[in-house]
Formats: structure tokens, C-alpha cells, sequence
């Protein structure tokens, strides 16, 4: 009946040791929810500045190549201002050149001269090679002289010398002139051809905007969005007005097709974000969610033409406010939508990148969730195998010391003496209280105070076996250094201080050889003598990190580099001969890094930081010191 009482009394002690488990996982799991919940209003900023990092990213190379030839353009427009002003300053010297422009221009119809269509075709003519050139002369109020018949021949001379070497910017180039003319370099079209005989071009915006009445300050221009009936595209224009002693003698221009430059600047980066080019006046332009046919098939849509949400509220915005940065990000100006502006210069266009705020919470609540779900999935493989070691170690081997107990309070002291522990693998304090019970049985005989004073001793005993097995828990055995464990639990303490210190990391250069060749134990020997060097020669900690590695943790104010080359050198003066190492000198030496701990930095973070310097230190040929 007493065993009995005892059995039930040791089972609900078991059953007590699982509600601590219980306990411990609860309060586990909730310290990684807490700890998840802090982490989403933590890495939301986090997030979203990742967003944008990405967005940037990958916007810049077309914002740059774009941007580039818009640069592009406007620096061949001066080449080819002055290619021509050469050509012209050569026509005038050259006496009797006007009558090259009869052969080569005819007249086909009252009052309208056009280049003869072989120049278009191919032509080679006064040693020279002539093709993708058109001209259109329109009606004018006075006779073509000597001059503009130079002057034709410069610009023709100019546009089929470096026409050919920009058709894959440009969709053409020409000259315009206030005379109503116009010669154009283009692969795709002949232009000058097919323009209607009633033609005054300089009746329309684009060529009018670079005469001396309409442009006084001759100032290079970009021209808006306009549609080019004759060669039937979308484009935009950059015009350079070229005066001569106060004359306005041409207008030298690029025109830009819009449909592969707009698909270039709207091509959606991301399957979230949307891409909107808008224009100074809140014009649409072009954008991802509109497609190229509609592109091509529209006028420029308007806040009043276009009817499209997220348009009509960035249009407001950008007639709204007068912007004057060129790059810049936006939050809620408009609802739920992250913006990402950049200023496109030459044509002074706005892109604007708009990304849902929704996509970034998303992303931000998606590191918390990973958190817990990895959080209690640690915890349950530490409880299991807590629970696993609890009953191996210290459940049944002390099940084992209580029935011994039992025995000894029921004065059964034969069958203590004979029970048998086979199966239990006691260790330590627990097999020692075994031995000591069975030692006790044997000593029935001994009075009750001798056993109380034996049980006295022998608790005292333990408690110093205890404070002895806390010490060596934190030693290495070979060299008497501090272990990993130390140096794990130290290391996670200077962090957490908010002071400033170094992690030194130390190899010992090329030992894996001294290994081999001078076997395991001089190995051993090796490792306690430089183990014992660096221990004599600093007062702060020494750890041994693993196999040859070493660490130590160095307060900031000490003068590092200094403090680590003396311990190097010191290392080099033991003369551990290495007649198998490669590098010099043949002795045992030792490479060492150093890196800053960041106040609250992961440990493993900051192991890393100093592994690269010792790396480094190992790439420069060893024996040395580098520190970040």
C-alpha cells in the first residue's frame, strides 16, 4: 500500500514537469507573436523603402537611356549646326555652285522646286553619293536666289553626311527654312515628295515656333506632342534656329517617333505598378494601362477627354502643384497609391510611377508571419527535445533515486542495496546520490546522525561539483581558454550594453599542414602554447572558437591594430618551426580580423562582419592584421 502511494506520488510529479513544459511553450509562443507584432511596425518603413529601392531600380535604366537621348538629340543638333555652317561658308567661296541646284531640283508645279526623286532612291553625282533625301521648296513671296540655292545645297550636303549616322535615334532629320523649305533625311519616307504643293510650313506651329518674330531669343526648342500627317506617327520635335550675322539661314531638327520611346517609359515594371508620362499642363502622354493603339489612334487626352480615375487625379496633381525637384516620392497625395515622380528633361515631361500602399502593408506583414511561424516551430523542437533530455537525464534517473528512497525511508536497506539501475543511464550528481544510498544501505548500521552528517557532507560536495561543473562549462579543455559557449553568452552581453567594442577573429595560418605532417599531438601542443601566449599577453578574455580559431573581445578605446600586431608578433616570437607552410615565415603565425559591434546587431551579423576582415587578412598573404 506504501508503494503504491509513493508510485502515485512520483507520477504526479511527472505530471508536474509537463505542465512546466506547457508553461514554458505558452509563454514562448507568445513572446514570438509579441515579438512578430513589433517586427511589423518595425520593418513597414522597411518595406516600403525597399519598395521604392526596387522601383528605382528598375526604372532607372529607361529613365536614363531616355534621358540620354533626349542629351543625345540636342548635342547632334550642334554638330549638325555646325557641319552646316561649314558647308555653307565652303558653298559661298566656291564660285558657280548655284548651278548644281538646277540639275539637281525641278520644278513640278507653279511655284514649287522638289529635289528629283533619284536622290531618294540612290544617286551618285559630282563624285558623291546621294540616297534617303527629299526636299519640298513650297510657294514663296520671293524668287529663289543665288543665296538660298547655296544655302539649299549646304543643308543637303550636311543631312546625307550625317543623316545616316543617327536614323537609329531619330525617325528623321532635316532642315527647315523661313523660305517655306524643308530638306529631310529619312529611311522610311520621302517626304519631301509627297508634301502638298499648297504647303507653308511655316504656317504651323512646329516651324513657326523658331522664327526671329516668334523666337527672338533663339533659343533650341522642343516641340509638344503632335501628329505628322505625311508620315502618318506621333512625335516630337527638337528644333536649333542657325543665324548668321543676324539672318536666320536654317533650322536644324530631329523628329523622335513616339511609339517606341512611349512603350519604352510605360513598360510596367512591376505587375502592381502602373507608369503615366504626363506633360507640364496634366496632358496624358502615354501610359501602362492605355494601349499603343489607342496611343496612336488619339489626339493628346486631356483631364476632360479622359475620363480614367487614377489619370484625372494625377493630372489635378500635376497642374496643382508647382514642382520644381526632379526626382521625388509622394505618399497619400493620391488615396492608397505610393508615387514615385521624375522629371524628364527636354520635352518636360513627368513620369510617374503610382504603386499600391495595399502591396507594401502586404509585403511588411509577410516577414512577422515567416517570423512566427519559424518562431514556433523552434519552440516546439526545443520543448521536444527539452522534454526528450528531461526524461532521458533527469526523470527516470531520478525515478530510479526515489524508489532507492523509498527503500531507505521503509528501512529496506538489503533490497536498496540490490536494486538494480541497468537500464538507466544515471550521470553525475544523479549517479552519485545512487552509490551514495547504496553506500548508505551498506552502512545500515551506522547511527542516524552519522547518516545525516554523511548526507550533509555529501550535498556539500555536490553543491561544489556543481559551481566546479558551471566553470568548466565555460572552459575548452585542451587550452584552457574560454570555450564557444563562453564566448557566444559574452559576446551577446557586449552587444546588448551599448558600448563600444571589436570583435577580433584569429586563424592560425595553415595548420591543417602542421597537422599532417608533425601529427595530432604536436598539433595539440601547438595550440595550448599559443593559447597560453595570447592568454599572458592581454588581460581581456581569450576564447577559443573552434579548432585553430581564436576571438577576443576588445573594448573601442584600446588602440586595436596596435594591441592585435603585438599579439601577432608575439605569436611569430614562439618559433613554432613549420617547415611545411607556403607563406612566410616558416614558423606558426597568425592572421587576424577585427570588425566594429553594432549596438543591438545579431551575433551572427557581427561574426561575420569580422570573418571578412580576417579573410582579407588571409587574401593578403597571412601573418596579418585587418581591421574594418
Amino acid at each position: 500500500m506504501e508503494r503504491r502511494q509513493d508510485n502515485r506520488r512520483l507520477y504526479r510529479r511527472e505530471k508536474l514537469t509537463t505542465a512546466l513544459l506547457v508553461k514554458i511553450s505558452i509563454w514562448a509562443i507568445s513572446i514570438v507573436i509579441i515579438a512578430s507584432a513589433i517586427t511589423f511596425l518595425t520593418t513597414y518603413s522597411n518595406a516600403r523603402e525597399r519598395v521604392i529601392t526596387v522601383l528605382k531600380r528598375d526604372l532607372a535604366p529607361t529613365l536614363e537611356r531616355n534621358q540620354a537621348l533626349f542629351n543625345r538629340i540636342e548635342s547632334n543638333a550642334d554638330i549638325l549646326t555646325e557641319k552646316f555652317l561649314n558647308q555653307y561658308e565652303i558653298a559661298r567661296a566656291t564660285e558657280g555652285l548655284a548651278h548644281q541646284f538646277d540639275e539637281w531640283y525641278e520644278e513640278t508645279s507653279p511655284g514649287v522646286v522638289r529635289l528629283k526623286p533619284e536622290f531618294y532612291r540612290g544617286i551618285t553625282t559630282y563624285s558623291r553619293y546621294f540616297e534617303n533625301l527629299s526636299a519640298f521648296l513650297g510657294p514663296r513671296e520671293n524668287p529663289i536666289n543665288d543665296e538660298f540655292k547655296i544655302r539649299v545645297l549646304a543643308a543637303q550636303h550636311a543631312l546625307n553626311e550625317l543623316g545616316p549616322a543617327w536614323q537609329k535615334d531619330v525617325a528623321n532629320t532635316h532642315f527647315s527654312m523661313p523660305e517655306n523649305a524643308l530638306l529631310i533625311y529619312s529611311v522610311d519616307s520621302p517626304w519631301g515628295l509627297l508634301a502638298d504643293k499648297d504647303l507653308v510650313i511655316t504656317d504651323f506651329s512646329v516651324v513657326k515656333s523658331t522664327l526671329q518674330s516668334e523666337n527672338p531669343d533663339r533659343a533650341p526648342n522642343w516641340t509638344g506632342l503632335y501628329y505628322d500627317i505625311s508620315a502618318d506617327v506621333w512625335t516630337i520635335t527638337y528644333q536649333k534656329p542657325i543665324d548668321l550675322n543676324g539672318q536666320h539661314l536654317a533650322t536644324a531638327s530631329f523628329d523622335v517617333a513616339l511609339s517606341s520611346l512611349l512603350s519604352d517609359l510605360t513598360e510596367k515594371k512591376r505587375p502592381e505598378s502602373e507608369h503615366i508620362v504626363l506633360n507640364t499642363k496634366g496632358d496624358l502622354i502615354a501610359a501602362s494601362n492605355l494601349t499603343q493603339e489607342a496611343i496612336v489612334e488619339r489626339s493628346t487626352l486631356t483631364s476632360e477627354t479622359y475620363a480614367e480615375p487614377l489619370y484625372q487625379q494625377l493630372s489635378h496633381l500635376v497642374t496643382r502643384e508647382n514642382w520644381t525637384s526632379q526626382s521625388f516620392i509622394l505618399e497619400d497625395e493620391i488615396e492608397g497609391q505610393l508615387l514615385i515622380v521624375d522629371k524628364i528633361a527636354g520635352p518636360n515631361w513627368w513620369h510617374i510611377t503610382a504603386y499600391p500602399l495595399s502591396e507594401i502593408r502586404k509585403q511588411a506583414v509577410d516577414l512577422p508571419i515567416r517570423l512566427v511561424a519559424a518562431g514556433v516551430g523552434l519552440v516546439i523542437l526545443i520543448l521536444l527535445m527539452t522534454y526528450w533530455l528531461i526524461q532521458r537525464e533527469i526523470s527516470k534517473p531520478l525515478h530510479e533515486v526515489a524508489t532507492v528512497a523509498s527503500l531507505m525511508g521503509q528501512r529496506n536497506y538489503q533490497k536498496a542495496l540490490s536494486h538494480r539501475a541497468a537500464s538507466i543511464k544515471a550521470r553525475g550528481e544523479v549517479k552519485q546520490a545512487l552509490d551514495a544510498f547504496k553506500t548508505m544501505a551498506a552502512r545500515f548500521i551506522s547511527a542516524q546522525t552519522e547518516l545525516e552528517q554523511q548526507v550533509e557532507s555529501r550535498t556539500a560536495e555536490l553543491a561544489e561539483a556543481n559551481k566546479q561543473l558551471d566553470a568548466l562549462a565555460h572552459m575548452d579543455g585542451l587550452t584552457g581558454l574560454f570555450n564557444r559557449r563562453a564566448f557566444d553568452k559574452d559576446l551577446s552581453a557586449a552587444t546588448e550594453s551599448g558600448k563600444s567594442y571589436y570583435l577580433m577573429m584569429a586563424d592560425i595560418d595553415e595548420f591543417k599542414p602542421y597537422n599532417d605532417n608533425y601529427g595530432h599531438e604536436a598539433g595539440d601542443r601547438a595550440l595550448k602554447r599559443i593559447a597560453d601566449c595570447l592568454r599572458d599577453k592581454t588581460p581581456l578574455k581569450v576564447y577559443r572558437y573552434g579548432g585553430e580559431e581564436f576571438a577576443i573581445i576588445i573594448p573601442a578605446a584600446e588602440p586595436i591594430e596596435q594591441k592585435l600586431n603585438e599579439l601577432r608578433e608575439a605569436i611569430v616570437e614562439l618559433a613554432i618551426t613549420h617547415e611545411y607552410k607556403q607563406a612566410k615565415p616558416p614558423v606558426l603565425t597568425l592572421s587576424m580580423g577585427a570588425a566594429p559591434l553594432k549596438a543591438k546587431e545579431a551575433a551572427a551579423g557581427t561574426i561575420r562582419w569580422a570573418d571578412r576582415q580576417l579573410y582579407k587578412a588571409k587574401s593578403a598573404g597571412r601573418n596579418c592584421v585587418c581591421v574594418e
